[in-house]
């Protein structure tokens, strides 16, 4: 009788590892979010395209589902709401959790909190936003802006996802965060604005659905919601990360720590204010609106100390900013901060919004804002942070130099033909040119931007191939160099 010597020695054969359900291993949250945002940017830049498209080619139809007389409906502020969907709560949200995730354990030394429930509001959020963005075609939209037009009880889902994020956060910083670095104050701010945000969006539609609330008053929540959720949490989001990425990149301290925090106080003073300035209506009071455009005006401000304070922290280290790295990438998002919060001052101004106001002007500075300063933004802390969580060699290749020149193209051709066509139909809905007229010579613009989104949508493709490449193909490497304290290993 043969026998197997290893069955009569059990204790020779390692135990099984044990994989739990839901990951919690250090970064594994970071990671999730980051393929998270490559997938969203990928589907945004799809949809932009396809909303663009529409404005060229008019399609629309609708058929039946055959129960509670629900239908399926495709037109194009349908397919322009879930654009701006998949880039705000898809791509810039992933990213925006990703970076907390990645920044908050190296900037105070401490593994992050909760890192089971942050893979968990990975689920949660993500399975909403894709109910929400499908829920578009089929639910009536109402006077809803884009942002805030997902059913309320997804929006609930949305709000829970964050709740946890957030939570996670403030149970790794909360007890240091009073003597800590920029970046964390921006994203716990950040963080709070987009939790109460996206509360107060889903207890509004919760009370609507019971008391039907007037129309009115639901379209002048949605405008300031819109508004808050870009320039508290995503503005919020993109001062935390290049603060981060600018001085990881060049491996300098920030020029003046006491710059950051005027930046910080400046933003968080103005931003609540700001989102007044979209509340146009006879029934708002003149003044409310007035201060909500000065502040919108004097976003400029923290815009302009951001972008001094990080320039010089780039101080000798220029010839980082002509290669395909974090540096590259930050450089032109504070072009694209400062020139984007120059832009939206501009149309504050209650002449500029009478003329371009509801023209393709507002789709262009969206643009500059979401896809010049908050995704190249993005795209400079992927470029530092990826081959550090994934432990990979690799950075600076091709596909970022594909990444950084496409994105720049695209978004300054897509958004300077957009804004040049919102200023072409303002002019001639003020001489009272027919709908039909305006629509021809307003064609050329569209087509324009229709070509330079495209190069925004390569650009989504080439972070998604270079994300995919770099854990199939990059080299392994150590995480921490040995003999390092923990905090510096952390900040590695």
């Amino acid at each position: 009788m043969t026998v197997n010597p290893k069955k009569l020695r059990p204790y020779d054969t390692p135990p099984k590892r044990r994989r739990s359900l839901i990951p919690e291993a250090p970064d594994s949250a970071a990671t999730g979010f980051f393929v998270a945002a490559a997938l969203w940017l990928a589907l945004a830049t799809a949809l932009g395209t396809l909303a663009i498209g529409m404005r060229l080619v008019d399609i629309s139809f609708s058929f039946g589902l055959g129960f509670f007389d629900l239908s399926l409906t495709f037109d194009a502020r349908r397919v322009e709401y879930a654009f701006v969907n998949a880039t705000v709560y898809g791509w810039l949200t992933n990213a925006g959790f990703a970076a907390v995730a990645f920044m908050t354990p190296r900037l105070l030394g401490r593994r992050l909190a909760m890192e089971k429930g942050l893979n968990g509001a990975l689920v949660i959020w993500n399975l909403s936003l894709a109910g929400g963005i499908a829920a578009l075609y089929v639910f009536d939209l109402g006077p809803h802006a884009p942002l805030t037009a997902i059913p309320w009880l997804i929006d609930g889902g949305l709000a829970l996802g964050a709740l946890i994020v957030t939570g996670a956060f403030f149970a790794t910083a909360a007890t240091s965060l009073r003597g800590s670095y920029v970046s964390l104050w921006f994203a716990g701010v950040a963080l709070l604005s987009l939790l109460g945000l996206l509360s107060l969006n889903a207890g509004l539609g919760l009370i609507d659905f019971f008391l039907d609330l007037p129309e009115l008053l639901i379209a002048l929540a949605s405008v300031y919601i819109e508004r808050a959720i870009s320039v508290m949490w995503l503005l919020g989001m993109a001062y935390a990360t290049l603060h981060y990425a600018v001085p990881r990149g060049t491996g300098q301290p920030l020029a003046w720590a006491g710059i950051g925090m005027l930046t910080f106080v400046t933003w968080l003073v103005l931003a609540p204010v700001a989102g007044l300035a979209a509340l146009v209506d006879v029934s708002i009071p003149y003044a409310i609106t007035s201060v909500g455009i000065v502040a919108t005006m004097l976003l400029l401000v923290p815009a302009a100390l951001a972008v001094v304070n990080l320039v010089q922290t780039m101080q000798g280290r220029w010839t980082l900013v002509f290669s395909a790295g974090t540096a590259a990438f930050a450089i032109v998002s504070l072009s694209f901060l400062f020139a984007a919060s120059l832009l939206e001052a501009i149309g504050a101004l209650r002449v500029v919004d009478e003329l371009v106001g509801g023209t393709d002007w507002e789709r262009g500075v969206f643009l500059w804002s979401a896809y010049g300063t908050f995704t190249l933004a993005a795209f400079a802390l992927a470029e530092h942070a990826l081959p550090r969580i994934l432990r990979r060699a690799w950075g600076g290749g091709f596909l970022s130099g594909a990444q950084l020149w496409l994105a720049f193209g695209g978004v300054t051709v897509a958004g300077l033909a957009l804004m040049a066509g919102g200023l072409a139909e303002g002019s001639l809905l003020a001489e009272g040119t027919a709908p039909d007229a305006i629509g021809e010579a307003v064609m050329i613009y569209r087509a324009v931007a229709f070509g330079g989104f495209g190069m925004l949508a390569l650009a989504g493709l080439a972070f998604l191939a270079n994300l995919f490449l770099m854990y199939t193909s990059g080299e392994p490497v150590d995480y921490a160099v040995s003999g390092q304290s923990a905090t510096a290993a952390a900040g590695h």
